[in-house]
């Protein structure tokens, strides 16, 4: 196995800076506003990328700091942008996340934030969290983990117990996290989602003009995660929310993996079943069997196919896991994240398939696409873009 060596460079990186995350988790709150506390840029690059790939309207408001700004600070802009939002748009949710740009001059988000509070005192204002998301600092998936944590450390509240799971579905597609649902559906569990993407980045065609997001993950439901039986993330690097539950009001915490795959959803399944008590129903079953059934049919075609595979760590270490069970050899895995739980993860699951890829943590595109001549990849699994 080869970890990446030191480079000074980076060709397209195979992720994405930690407000993208943020903004990701945000479009799953019903009636909320992402405010990035930084230059118009920065919203507009998040509003550009997201609108491309899901093909939906999306809507990050801005502080559009300039150089004024950044010599004398932001609040005025910060205290500006939250009086137009609350009077304009009167969401329910207000969360702030920072940029390169405040973080590197040092602007007091929460500081403002309770300044803006004072001023407006007696007035009914919607929630306002701070959010810290630099952008020269890890990925899209750390800034994803650093709201969820902050949504719940602010938010949650104990009160009376409510029989549910929460569940942290990380960086899925709407329709991974309708999946989740299903299956959820089908086990007969009440669960809490965090967050919930799956209407508000699918929506139905229709003629409303753009408005506040009218589905996704209540304020409600957010508050009730501290009265939860469990969470279970499904990821392993999306988990700071559910060790914080844990470590605060006794919710039990489960870390990963992604259920992608067959022994990974079993996986799932199982932390759900034990955690909620509840047996697994015999649909599930059936449609495990299926799964199994297609594998082996394709296993002629499937076997001893190198494949290379590039992106998030849970997903690329999920796949890696996956496409060794369907009898592939992966040959080559990327990630933009220099994390030691994916490192992990991939040693693990190439000790138990017999498989030595060339691991390329904190890597890009570019390094990926040079191991695949190397290796004289078959296949290549990574997003379009």
């Amino acid at each position: 196995m080869n970890l990446s060596e030191k480079h000074f460079a980076v060709i397209n990186p195979a992720k994405m800076c930690q407000p993208m995350g943020a903004i990701q988790a945000l479009l799953g709150i019903k009636n909320t506003i992402p405010l990035i506390h930084g230059s118009q840029g920065c919203s507009t690059y998040m509003r550009f990328q997201l609108t491309r790939h899901f093909k939906e309207p999306i809507e990050v408001a801005s502080t559009s700091m300039n150089e004024k700004t950044v010599i004398y600070g932001g609040e005025f802009n910060l205290m500006k942008a939250l009086k137009n939002i609350t009077e304009k748009q009167h969401p329910s949710l207000i969360a702030v996340a920072s940029s390169c740009l405040t973080e590197t001059i040092g602007d007091d988000m929460g500081g403002i934030i309770e300044k803006f509070k004072e001023a407006n005192a007696g007035k009914e204002l919607p929630e306002i969290i701070p959010i810290s998301t630099p952008s020269y600092n890890g990925t899209h998936v750390d800034g994803y983990d650093a709201t969820i944590k902050s949504l719940v450390e602010h938010l949650a509240s104990h009160t009376v117990p409510n029989y549910k799971i929460n569940i942290i579905t990380g960086n899925l597609s709407p329709a991974d996290v309708v999946e989740v649902k299903s299956i959820l559906n089908e086990l007969k569990c009440d669960s809490i989602i965090l967050t919930d993407t799956s209407e508000n980045l699918d929506l139905p065609l229709s003629e409303d003009a753009l408005s506040l997001y009218h589905g996704g993950t209540t304020i409600e439901d957010i508050r009730d995660t501290a009265n939860s039986k469990g969470t279970i993330a499904l990821s392993k690097h999306v988990d700071s929310a559910g060790k914080l539950l844990e470590k605060k009001y006794n919710v039990k915490s489960i870390s990963g993996p992604l259920p992608l795959g067959l022994e990974n959803t079993d996986t799932f399944i199982h932390s759900v079943c034990e955690l909620a008590d509840l047996p697994i129903p015999e649909k599930l079953e059936k449609d495990r069997g299926r799964l199994l059934d297609a594998m082996v049919d394709a296993h002629s075609y499937n076997y001893h196919r190198k494949v290379s595979i590039f992106g998030d760590p849970d997903f690329v270490s999920a796949m890696a896991r996956f496409t060794a069970e369907m009898g592939m050899i992966p040959a080559v895995l990327c990630t933009g994240s220099e994390s030691p739980r994916f490192i992990k993860d991939v040693q693990d699951v190439s000790r138990e398939k017999g498989f030595k890829p060339t691991v390329l943590a904190g890597g890009d595109l570019y390094q990926v696409h040079n191991a695949i001549k190397e290796n004289k990849s078959d296949i290549l699994i990574g997003n379009a873009y």
